[in-house]
């Protein structure tokens, strides 16, 4: 009882923000494991159908597709923009701190620009007749001039590239973040002791950086798995399904096909694989702090 009182204030404070997340995101995320077991189409009644709605998913032949296409995006989000971010962050961790300022306020304005604006910029660009690449290829006399957006075979590709201009300035700031948080006594032990840039960097940086690292490698996996805006606006999961992911399948479910239960049932599924990517990222990061305390 005296903990409960000692704790009492603290709950007090929390109080204002579960107001609103309660209802407004606990209640609803509920909800959509209810509507999971039910058939319904929007309007009139429900049919309970209990989990033929998850044994429909899982041999909906789309639904793989997006789910190994979620899993691809997050791959060469990571591959691109943690392994560009960190490029760009060893560089300009070189440079006095005005520069350094100013790097990482330009990297960080692509951040600052609406998801949809950028989707709608970049289509325009990537628009085979008038797009500013076709032009800049013609320009240079090459005769390649791919339907960015159209080929199965590039679309995905070119979607994961928008993404990635618009959010490795981020992923630069965290690597910048973790470069900071080395003791530069220990870097310059080992300059002392003969330790050269490139041993320096694998031996001492990189396992410094490995919270930072692994936070980052989650933290664009499960945005990945929740992508939806780049794919949406510049190619509703086209051509065919080559760009389909689970959001947009989910989207077209519920509002296109009006199969609300369908839709659930997907979100549930994707739900659970973010939940499991989430511990995953909380197991870790216990690990490494267990073992920074040793």
């Amino acid at each position: 009882m005296r903990d409960v009182a000692e704790e009492r204030p603290h709950w007090l404070f929390l109080l204002p923000a579960m107001l609103i997340y309660i209802p407004f995101l606990v209640v609803p995320a509920l909800g959509i494991f209810g509507l999971s077991g039910f058939q319904w189409s929007g309007i009139g009644d429900m049919t309970f159908v209990g989990g033929e709605n998850f044994a429909s998913a899982a041999g909906d032949s789309v639904v793989w597709t997006a789910l190994i296409n979620n899993f691809e995006v997050g791959f060469w989000s990571i591959v691109l923009q943690a392994g560009i971010g960190l490029l760009l962050a060893l560089a300009i961790n070189r440079y006095s701190d005005r520069l350094r300022q100013f790097f990482q306020v330009s990297f960080l304005l692509p951040m600052t620009l609406m998801s949809v604006a950028v989707s709608l910029v970049w289509s325009y660009m990537y628009n085979p007749s008038y797009g500013v690449l076709s032009s800049l290829l013609q320009a240079v006399g090459s005769d390649w001039n791919p339907l960015w957006l159209g080929d199965p075979g590039i679309a995905l590709l070119a979607v994961i590239f928008v993404a990635t201009w618009q959010w490795t300035g981020f992923r630069t700031i965290l690597w910048l973040a973790g470069l900071d948080s080395i003791d530069e006594s220990v870097l310059e032990a080992a300059r002392m002791d003969g330790a050269g840039p490139v041993q320096r960097f694998v031996y001492i940086t990189l396992p410094l950086l490995k919270p930072v690292a692994i936070f980052i490698m989650i933290y664009t996996i499960i945005g990945s798995m929740n992508s939806f805006v780049y794919f949406w606006v510049m190619t509703q999961g086209g051509p065919g399904h080559a760009t389909e992911v689970m959001v947009t399948w989910i989207y077209k479910n519920a509002f296109l096909q009006s199969n609300f239960g369908q839709a659930a049932a997907i979100s549930v599924l994707l739900f659970v694989i973010v939940l499991v990517l989430s511990l995953l990222n909380l197991r870790l990061g216990d690990r490494e702090a267990g073992g920074a305390g040793q």
